[in-house]
């Protein structure tokens, strides 16, 4: 049974949350406090790993009940935790589940806590209407009478076989009205769980040691060799255990005479595992310390190696159960897995959890700030977490609200533009530009106008290069709420169709508050520098082959038309050291630049608008 998404409710910070997808691997970033351990304790907690404390409940004001993000709570408001908090799960069975569950492929199930009921386990099914027809296997044979009785119904094998009473009432049931309910999980759909292994501080690096060889432990009990002879041993110590209780059973038939029989019947099984383990530690012969008391870089430097020995063992395990069928999922969760380590060891943190993700039937959670670990991670398996009103919210990068596909689309333009993970995470605004020679020329003239670069103003610059997919990324961000703007040349508006104004509106960028045109009403970038600037540059970078100085007035002679195109083919001409391209054009211009007073006052006030909208989202 593979895990493939949470969703919570009523958990710490995760009020209502999901869902979340669990993959290989799942990132979780975000500030601190923003609810990345508690998603793993509640991951922990739907798997049966972590056990519910009052805690861990969401605070929600008496008032209103439901703990609303954001809402004003008076200082004298009675502040209490939410009655009912649950995780639920969507599994994705295999073949061989789906029949032996008789369940479809895809099921929820969820670990739920209330005051009433404490915690149980369910699962979203088709259901009978009527409750007294539901979870017929986990009650008691009476009740199953009475049941049967108050619907006329009877068991047409033996009257005091529990499992003639299930079949009949099974049987009547499929006859009733049915619904979606959550009913309870059988025994053997919750042995099919995935197994949860956390890979954190010194108490779950002993954890993980205890879980995997509880993993090995169950794989020996299944050789063939030990299977008969632990039997064996499990009927010898059940006699001698009945044999030991014999005494109590004549002593409560003495005590109730009425009784007919009594019987007790232990359950003797090797099958629980290993009760605990502990790593102890020693530099010098006799002086043991236990984990948890080394010191922290030495401590992970442990835990790692305890992890990378865990890796080899769920390897293992996974190869001895080569079918797909056969495969027991085990979903891992690191915490701030590289801490307090070196960038060598956090290069073997990286490795090793690739190496993890690649084992078969294996998740993964990490939740970390690590941008070597972000940044390596696919940009669709990035959950971002935030606080709004001391509640979490969650991003996802780059999910678009038509469709997976389209999602996917924006990633890979996202990688085709060169933008790593903590970029789209953390930046501030992006700027779209029209190609290659404003993205070489724009850094040094923002550095030059505003005296900072533009990654210190937490600005990106993406360049579109007539590409419709760069445009729709931009147009995806300005949907998604973030601070966008595109600087494009005047002339562009009517001369290139992809940023026409019908264009633009299409994919969700707004004239008005989103677009910024150089070279009004109709020129571009070029244009907006001075003839004297111009030749200035150029009498230092490409001076003319004659030996005469560049005028002013051979450059104003080229504005009439297609300036860019025209003021190249006047330096490259002119000159044996004349510029190859426009960008190469520009970028000279840009560096033979002094002060901020020598930047054109077009893009003096872009940069003054652009830092202001980074400053919006800081």
């Amino acid at each position: 049974m593979q895990l493939v998404s949470i969703s919570v409710c009523g958990f710490r910070s995760l009020q209502d949350v999901g869902p979340i997808p669990v993959r290989r691997p799942t990132i979780l970033t975000g500030p601190n406090d923003s609810g990345k351990s508690a998603t793993i304790s509640a991951l922990a907690f739907l798997l049966g790993a972590h056990p519910l404390t009052d805690e861990d409940r969401t605070f929600a004001t008496a008032s209103g009940g439901d703990g609303t993000a954001g809402r004003e709570v008076d200082d004298h408001d009675p502040v209490e935790r939410v009655e009912t908090t649950w995780v639920e799960g969507e599994f994705r069975l295999s073949k061989k589940e789906e029949a032996d569950f008789s369940l479809p492929g895809t099921v929820r199930i969820r670990r739920i806590r209330d005051q009433e009921s404490g915690v149980r386990l369910e699962l979203l099914v088709d259901a009978p209407e009527d409750e007294n027809l539901r979870n017929l296997e986990a009650r008691p044979l009476a009740d199953l009478k009475r049941i049967a009785g108050g619907f006329g119904v009877t068991a047409s094998a033996d009257a005091r076989s529990k499992s003639s009473w299930v079949t009949a009432l099974d049987q009547f049931a499929a006859t009733r009205p049915r619904t979606q309910a959550w009913v309870s999980v059988s025994k053997q759909a919750r042995a099919a769980l995935p197994k949860f292994l956390l890979f954190g501080d010194a108490e779950s690096a002993e954890a993980a040691i205890r879980a995997a060889l509880n993993t090995r432990y169950r794989s020996h009990l299944e050789d063939e060799d030990l299977k008969q002879r632990v039997r064996d041993l499990e009927a010898e110590l059940g006699r001698r255990v009945r044999e030991d209780a014999q005494g109590l059973v004549e002593h409560i038939q003495q005590r109730c005479p009425d009784l007919v029989r009594v019987d007790v019947e232990p359950d003797v099984s090797f099958t629980s595992g290993l009760r605990s383990t502990k790593l102890l530690l020693a530099r010098t012969n006799g002086e043991t310390v236990s984990l948890g008391t080394v010191g922290a870089g030495r401590n992970r430097r442990i835990s790692l190696a305890v992890w990378e020995w865990a890796s080899e063992l769920l390897r293992r395990d996974a190869e001895s159960h080569p079918a797909a069928d056969d495969q027991q999922h085990v979903v891992l969760a690191y915490d701030e897995p590289d801490t307090h380590l070196d960038y060598l060891q956090q290069r073997r943190v990286m490795a090793l959890i690739r190496e993890q993700c690649s084992v078969p039937g294996i998740s993964m959670v990490i939740a970390t700030h690590s941008m070597n670990l972000i940044d390596g991670a696919a940009i669709e398996d990035i959950v971002h977490l935030r606080l709004e009103g001391e509640r979490t919210r969650i991003n996802r990068l780059l999910s678009d609200l038509d469709n997976d596909a389209n999602g996917q689309y924006l990633a890979d333009i996202a990688i085709a533009l060169g933008l790593r993970n903590t970029v789209l995470l953390h930046e501030r605004c992006f700027v779209g530009v029209e190609g290659v020679t404003e993205q070489l020329s724009f850094p040094l003239l923002f550095r030059l106008s505003t005296g900072r670069p533009v990654h210190a103003a937490g600005i990106v610059i993406v360049g579109c290069h007539n590409n419709e997919g760069a445009l729709k990324f931009v147009g995806y961000l300005a949907r998604s709420g973030r601070q966008v703007m595109l600087i494009i040349d005047a002339d562009s508006r009517k001369n290139n169709k992809i940023f026409s104004d019908a264009n633009l509106a299409k994919e969700g960028i707004d004239i008005v508050n989103h677009v910024r045109f150089v070279g009004t009403p109709n020129k571009e970038f070029e244009f907006i520098f001075t003839n004297d600037q111009w030749c200035d540059v150029a009498n230092v970078v490409w001076p003319r082959n004659d030996g005469e100085p560049w005028g002013p007035e051979a450059v104003e002679s080229l504005r009439a038309g297609k300036f860019s195109t025209s003021l190249l083919n006047l330096f490259k001409e002119g000159s044996d050291s004349g510029p190859i391209s426009k960008a190469s054009m520009m970028y000279e211009m840009t560096r033979s630049l002094k002060s901020a007073a020598d930047v054109p006052a077009e893009l003096r006030d872009a940069f003054l608008q652009l830092e202001k909208l980074a400053a919006l989202d800081s």
